[in-house]
């Protein structure tokens, strides 16, 4: 009961996040107005990138056929990407469900234990965020001058007074403070933290992440591993860019830009919201802020890539539930033997 009690707080706490912030950002925008730019969209580049989405999401089934692999599940990428768009369809009913979701179809469709599944979603997860954390690193780099002052501005608000270089200097020192009081205080109280669920949690949680990403080492095709994740990322980027021609007002951005899409974007989605509904909106709209597209076209912008993805994700994912529900199963033995 408690658990249920949870579990439904906290899907109403990030459904309500997620609706007040695209509230907040669409209040004072007229819906008529809406319609009619919508009317004017060039469809082709949406078009084009739910193409590019839906062969990314492909792309990801097939990489996690190679995390499997080395645990003796020889599987067909048909079948894990109708598990794949499940689990990013039940992501819009409750943030990192899909996680699991996507686990139990192929638990339905291919008999691999959900426990199995999900040691290797998390593995795929850390290696998500390495390389997200790459493309940060790479638009940073791109466009440090802009990014740093915007950033910089942010932080200076809260640290008024000081210069810019104070500033860096500043969030450093109170960064290191913090973490040498972190482990200065878990030193000293490592065997009453050891009795705390909570503490055994996050470090249960930190011992699967360093496992996770040691198993990497199992993979039996390493280069179709780090070639398709690299693959992946491009298909990302390239669905984010192209949609800034569908639109006048943006079609003028740079490529350097999209990178900048790319990264406040998968930020966005990656926020405890359903779908990162309302955080990629705010989000994709300040970026764009920064290349000096309005705040009502940026808004509108991060309306038409989310919605028209969105609903296409929405409408492949009921259609590979119900096919998940009628394929046969395949039987553990004949799963294992193709395997060797």
């Amino acid at each position: 009961m408690r658990k249920s009690i949870q579990s439904f707080l906290k899907y109403t706490i990030s459904l309500a996040v997620a609706v007040l912030l695209f509230w907040y950002l669409y209040k004072d925008l007229d819906f008529a107005e809406m319609v009619a730019r919508f009317k004017q969209v060039d469809l082709t580049w949406v078009y084009l990138s739910i193409g590019l989405s839906f062969l990314s999401h492909f792309v990801r089934a097939y990489r996690w056929n190679l995390l499997l692999e080395p645990l003796g599940y020889d599987l067909k990428s048909g079948r894990t990407f109708l598990a794949v768009m499940v689990g990013y369809l039940a992501n819009f009913i409750v943030p990192r469900m899909g996680e699991i979701s996507r686990c139990g179809i192929l638990q339905k469709t291919d008999n691999v234990p959900i426990s199995t599944g999900i040691g290797s979603v998390v593995t795929e997860r850390i290696i998500d965020v390495l390389c997200l954390l790459v493309v940060i690193l790479i638009t940073l780099s791109l466009e440090f001058d802009m990014l740093s002052e915007f950033f910089l501005s942010l932080i200076s608000q809260k640290t008024e007074g000081l210069s810019p270089n104070n500033t860096i200097w500043f969030v450093l020192l109170f960064i290191m403070i913090v973490i040498g009081a972190t482990y200065f205080l878990i030193k000293r109280n490592s065997a009453k933290l050891k009795q705390n669920a909570l503490f055994n949690k996050v470090a249960n949680f930190l011992r699967q992440l360093v496992e996770g990403v040691l198993s990497i080492r199992k993979l039996k095709k390493g280069p179709q591993f780090i070639a398709s994740t690299i693959f992946m990322w491009i298909l990302y980027y390239l669905m984010t860019y192209v949609v800034i021609f569908s639109l006048e007002e943006t079609a003028r951005l740079s490529i350097t830009a999209g990178f900048t899409m790319l990264v406040l974007g998968g930020i966005g989605m990656a926020t405890p919201v359903q779908g990162g509904i309302g955080a990629f909106h705010y989000l994709m709209s300040a970026g764009l802020l920064l290349y000096g597209i309005p705040e009502n076209d940026g808004i509108f912008f991060a309306l038409l890539l989310h919605t028209t993805n969105s609903v296409a994700i929405m409408v492949l994912g009921l259609i590979s539930f119900f096919i998940s529900m009628v394929i046969p199963k395949r039987k553990s033995g004949e799963i294992y033997a193709n395997a060797h």
